[in-house]
């Protein structure tokens, strides 16, 4: 406390000047109407961005809030959707796929086995081999997680076969990435009996366990037949675009080990 008076007793002379500084400025300010109003401008502008900072900060944390309930939300409807759809077409369990929603961090789509990351791990109940979709379409299945995060094998990955169906037909082939564009697919070892047109919707087949049967995968471009084997070639074009990812579903089957037990004894 009394090093602090000396402190001040000793700029007792600065501290005075600026005492009479501000003074002096108040009093130019109250006797001049264009100084006031410049004041009162710059005021204004200073207010004015302090209020917009505030306001964008608000509104991130509250539109984060707002687009994380909409997302469950779309969760809980999509759940809703399947178990209708499936109970409407085929026989499933009820309460047999689980969605979690997500977002993704990173996304490949520029290699031969490209991967993506999402938000989600095993504290969110998150494990290997679940399937992960859009509102669009089929992004892939789950490869290996960590507490809070999962790596996900894109569709864009070689290594990677999923079962897709001709739309209200049994016929069925698997989803095979080129390497070239990341929208565009071909289908291998569809049947020729099956009656294609292009334009035609290729849906998830349901023969894998990750998917459920019927999810929206993309639409044919074109087609040719395999010399020597009674299978077409399609080229087909995602729903989803492949390089502007942002939420995601992750879909658990809940009866998946019991099923993947049963093809095991086969």
């Amino acid at each position: 406390m009394f090093k602090l008076l000396r402190i001040l007793i000793s700029n007792k002379n600065f501290l005075f000047f600026i005492f009479l500084e501000i003074v002096s400025f108040v009093l130019i300010i109250k006797s001049h109407d264009y100084a006031q109003t410049k004041t009162h401008d710059w005021q204004t502008a200073v207010a004015g961005f302090f209020d917009r900072q505030i306001y964008a900060i608000n509104s991130h944390f509250y539109l984060k809030k707002y687009n994380d309930s909409l997302l469950k939300q779309n969760a809980q409807l999509i759940q809703a959707l399947l178990q209708k759809k499936y109970n409407d077409k085929t026989p499933v369990l009820p309460g047999q796929f689980k969605v979690k929603p997500a977002y993704v961090l990173t996304n490949q789509y520029t290699f031969d086995h490209n991967t993506l990351i999402i938000n989600k791990g095993r504290k969110d109940s998150i494990i290997p081999e679940m399937g992960v979709v859009t509102n669009n379409g089929v992004i892939g299945v789950i490869q290996k997680t960590s507490g809070h995060f999962s790596r996900v094998i894109s569709v864009l990955n070689k290594s990677s076969k999923i079962n897709v169906a001709l739309k209200n037909t049994n016929y069925s082939g698997f989803l095979a990435w080129t390497g070239e564009d990341p929208n565009y697919f071909e289908v291998i070892d569809m049947p020729v009996n099956a009656n294609l047109k292009r334009g035609d919707t290729l849906v998830t087949g349901g023969m894998s366990n990750y998917f459920p049967r019927g999810l929206l995968v993309g639409k044919i471009i074109d087609f040719k037949t395999v010399p020597g084997r009674k299978s077409y070639v399609i080229q087909m074009k995602t729903f989803a675009d492949m390089t502007n990812l942002g939420p995601v579903y992750v879909l658990k089957n809940n009866y998946k080990a019991e099923l993947d037990s049963l093809k095991l004894k086969q």
